[in-house]
């Protein structure tokens, strides 16, 4: 029989009147030096899976052409404000029509607090914001989880289970907006402080605004999936603890009484993305594409250790960055043998149906097993078309299944009765544990030109020159040089997310973005050059021979300087003669 303290509680004993802090559990020094414990270990395991002795200064941590992206942002909001320039537009790059920067991944708080690093290098504060974003977001979680278990070392280990869960490891190879994810334990924590009167309306609405507002300016995708799936579980909330009814509503109160506060504050940002809807125009496919695969809840990507050392022969979409769904056996194990002993439990049933609930949304709009789709809709097919929450990727909703499933560990490692039953339990969450350790993160040599070394550039070409820069865009790192050159010259093209809506109308811009190129090649760039008013052309390292050939019919033989090729555009009544 289910004690009446059980009814609606996941706790054994009668609940005390607020939440537990991990003073309650201890001496206030045993307490510190299991915070510090957790600390130095989640540390230790960034500096061995992703950082591994790589140079913060000559490497790049990451992949593909995002993190030269981050480097640029990381730049970008100093310079700007140094210079009295609005930070939340900029005309650098794609030029004429500039890019809204309120609508692109430009993690405003991580470039004011890397200031002082991004004055010395952004490739050194983008490095280290890669290795913190694991360990804060683990750490985060630890706090969380000792909260609601009161149980160090089972909070150590659901640390891990979320800080590098297979999202956070996928994500923190190219999307450092992404990764930093320490606000999301951090304000579900304040929230069960709340609900159990651990917090009053004010302390809420001071400690859980600053929390919405740092979330929103390092990740917009992340601070609204907070307000859908955060909604849900109240619903549901409300649906299993009717004891709790009372607490959910006056959170409902609390959270009112927040947004405002929250929203003058994120004013000037609100209020450009408001004017500049629509400015970015990402394909509507990509929630249909990006999504998880069934396969991946239990087999391994090639982004996770085990996956890499066994080469499984299985396709997931996405690329390693959007392979966020693995969980592993072992862990999926300790959801069912946690389901098996507390579904009696009200609270426990709340858990597992929004993690399934998260599991199923996670799989989009269509079926796709085994990278083949199949036509069956999905539930997630009612989200697609709704503003703002429509675009996001499904598959990054792993993000909160991952923190679901380290709550559901640490809630079943606490609930361990006897010592031989202490001991199976903790075998299995380690074990958990290896199956989510992550590959050796991928590092690149930083791709430094001479040529965009500070004001080499403006000395052949001249101030405020309008280049458009080989490699294209996604295809190359002219985000990074730009940054190099201290923002020494014009873009008409770029790269700081999807390029901006009026600019996709260009046949040009489709080919040099994708690398699919027509016959018609040379006379589609004439056009957007000329469109765009670009003076010069230069092909950098790396520039394919093919895109080579169709510059030199547009534009002639180039000269070479340094270690690039620069094209002299004819003028406009040069070049229809």
């Amino acid at each position: 029989m289910i004690r009446p303290a059980e009814a609606g509680d996941l706790n054994q004993a009668r609940r005390p009147a607020r939440l537990a802090t991990g003073r309650d559990f201890a001496r206030p020094r045993t307490a510190l030096f299991w915070h510090a414990l957790a600390l130095v270990c989640y540390a230790a395991i960034a500096f061995i899976f992703i950082g591994h002795g790589e140079s913060l200064t000559r490497s790049l941590a990451g992949q593909g052409s995002d993190p030269f992206a981050f480097v640029w942002f990381l730049a970008w909001w100093p310079w700007a404000i140094a210079h009295h320039l609005n930070p939340l537009f900029t005309n650098l790059v794609w030029q004429p029509e500039g890019v809204y920067l309120a609508w692109v991944t430009s993690v405003p708080l991580l470039a004011i607090i890397g200031w002082p690093l991004t004055m010395i290098s952004p490739i050194l504060t983008y490095n280290i914001f890669v290795l913190c974003a694991p360990v804060l977001s683990a750490w985060a979680a630890y706090f969380l989880l000792l909260t609601i278990a009161r149980r160090p070392a089972a909070a150590l280990v659901g640390g891990f289970l979320f800080g590098f869960s297979s999202y956070e490891m996928a994500q923190d190879t190219a999307a450092l907006n992404m990764s930093f994810t320490a606000c999301v334990p951090l304000l579900l924590l304040l929230i069960l402080v709340r609900l159990d009167g651990g917090l009053s309306r004010v302390q809420l609405m001071l400690w859980g605004g600053l929390a919405l507002v740092c979330q929103f300016l390092l990740c917009i995708e992340i601070f609204a999936m907070m307000f859908v799936f955060g909604g849900i579980a109240w619903l549901l909330g409300l649906a299993y603890l009717p004891a709790r009814r009372p607490a959910l509503f006056r959170l409902l109160v609390d959270a009112l009484w927040t947004a405002p506060f929250v929203l003058l504050v994120l004013s000037p940002f609100v209020v450009s993305m408001a004017l500049h809807f629509g400015s970015i125009n990402h394909p509507a496919l990509w929630p249909y594409f990006f999504v998880a695969d069934p396969l991946n809840f239990c087999i391994p990507g090639h982004g996770n250790l085990l996956g890499g050392l066994l080469r499984l022969p299985f396709h997931f979409n996405g690329g390693v960055q959007e392979q966020d769904s693995y969980i592993g056996l072992p862990l999926l194990l300790i959801v069912v043998l946690f389901a098996w002993t507390k579904f009696r439990v009200p609270a426990a049933r709340l858990l597992l149906v929004m993690f399934i609930m998260l599991l199923v949304a996670s799989l989009g709009p269509r079926l796709w097993i085994g990278g083949q789709v199949y036509r069956a809709a999905l539930p997630w097919a009612l989200f697609v078309h709704l503003p703002l929450i429509g675009s996001a990727l499904p598959t990054r909703f792993a993000l909160f299944a991952s923190l679901l499933a380290a709550i559901i560990a640490v809630l079943w490692l606490r609930d361990a009765v006897t010592l031989p039953q202490h001991r199976r339990r903790y075998a299995l969450a380690v074990l958990a544990c290896i199956f989510l350790l992550p590959r050796f993160h991928p590092w690149m040599p930083v791709p430094s030109s001479q040529f965009f070394q500070p004001g080499r550039l403006q000395t052949v070409l001249g101030e405020n020159a309008r280049v458009l820069v080989l490699p294209f865009a996604i295809t190359g790192p002219s985000a990074l040089w730009q940054a190099e050159t201290h923002f020494g010259f014009l873009e008409t093209g770029g790269y700081l997310g999807f390029p901006p809506r009026r600019m996709q109308q260009y046949k040009a811009v489709d080919e040099l973005f994708s690398g699919s190129y027509t016959a018609s090649l040379s006379t589609d760039i004439g056009d957007f050059c000329e469109a765009t008013q670009t003076q010069f052309i230069v092909a950098g390292p790396g520039t394919t021979p093919t895109l080579r050939a169709a510059i030199e019919r547009l534009a002639g033989q180039g000269r070479q300087v340094d270690d690039v090729t620069v094209y002299t555009l004819p003028s406009g009544a040069e070049r229809h003669g």
